[in-house]
């Protein structure tokens, strides 16, 4: 059984099909934006909205948009914005459910229509594939992740406290929030947004554990008569990570794999191949080892049977003749 351990441990290798996206003290950052979505009769929050976006597309910085379908489409001047960071380079579009509901509370086939309406209303505006999901209150479960398949996508975004960690796994790349830079009130639906130093605590352990740090912000948290601290502090966190040899990136979703082979599956019947091989190995052995079988007398008896002759038809007469003969037996003609 000491042959076996290496095909055990291909087995095992075989069914984690789980992989860190950043070498641990790597220092990659990843900059979420939050409940994208046409404000109309909400003018400081539409305000606040477009100059985070301005603010991102001036200074070049790649991000994440985060964008409720049903409340966006509507904006020729935001879709205008959105566009000019996608032309950029700097921008990667996300469905933020249809109608930011909870998918904790819906069925895998509501989630999966929900998910393709979504992307089809995003699709349609700008024109492009979108690949990446950011579910509402970063709630998921299996039966997201199942419809995030059948609908082609291959990017989710929750976020830590929920349990889920960076990584890619089946094709999937997932890169959950690991950073808060504002907490909401849910009685007066405010937001608090949190000191410099509490931030940058969070990048600092997120590069330690993961190598990379995903940064959320809501156009919301800068709303408020203290504005323009609020504003400073993000300018102040982006300056920090620049000069701390951090470096912001545009998160690229895998492409959709072609096919139908499921990993599970496929590691399955590597499994089960595996398995009837070395019971056949084991049986041949044993046989053997017994004498049942006989397996010498049966390979003299292989090596004692005389071939089939391979057979060729003259050209001229079409009899079949020894392919080895040099002259047909019949006619007489040169082959």
């Amino acid at each position: 059984m000491k042959g076996a351990f290496g095909p055990i441990m291909f087995l095992l290798l075989t069914f984690s099909m789980s992989y860190p996206l950043f070498p641990v003290g790597e220092r990659a950052v990843i900059i979420r934006i939050d409940d994208i979505q046409d404000y109309g009769q909400a003018p400081s929050y539409a305000l606040q909205e477009k100059m985070v976006l301005q603010y991102h597309i001036s200074e070049g910085i790649p991000a994440l948009l985060s964008i409720i379908a049903s409340r966006f489409g509507s904006d020729p001047q935001l879709i205008d914005q959105i566009q000019e960071g996608l032309r950029l380079g700097i921008f990667t579009i996300a469905i933020h459910g249809w109608h930011h509901q909870p998918f904790t509370n819906m069925s895998q086939a509501d989630q999966t229509s929900d998910m393709q309406i979504g992307k089809n209303r995003l699709e349609e505006v700008f024109g492009i594939k979108v690949l990446s999901f950011i579910p509402p209150y970063a709630e998921f479960n299996d039966a997201t992740i199942q419809a995030l398949k059948k609908n082609g996508l291959t990017l989710m975004s929750a976020a830590t406290y929920e349990g889920d960690i960076p990584r890619e796994e089946n094709g999937i790349m997932f890169i959950p929030q690991t950073v808060t830079t504002a907490e909401v009130d849910s009685e007066t639906d405010s937001w608090m947004p949190l000191s410099f130093e509490s931030i940058i605590k969070q990048i600092e352990e997120s590069w330690k554990g993961y190598g990379v740090a995903i940064v959320v912000i809501h156009p919301r948290q800068f709303v408020g008569a203290d504005e323009k601290d609020r504003w400073g502090t993000y300018i102040q966190v982006i300056q920090w990570i620049r000069a701390n040899e951090g470096k912001i990136i545009r998160p690229e979703p895998p492409n959709p794999k072609t096919g139908n082979l499921d990993p599970f599956l496929l590691s399955v019947g590597l499994f089960c191949g595996m398995v009837s091989t070395l019971l056949i190995a084991f049986n041949w052995s044993a046989k053997r080892k017994s004498g049942k079988g006989h397996p010498k007398e049966e390979l003299a008896s292989l090596a004692t049977t005389a071939p089939t002759p391979v057979l060729k038809y003259c050209s001229a007469c079409g009899i079949a003749t020894p392919s080895s003969a040099a002259y047909c037996d019949k006619c007489g003609k040169k082959q």
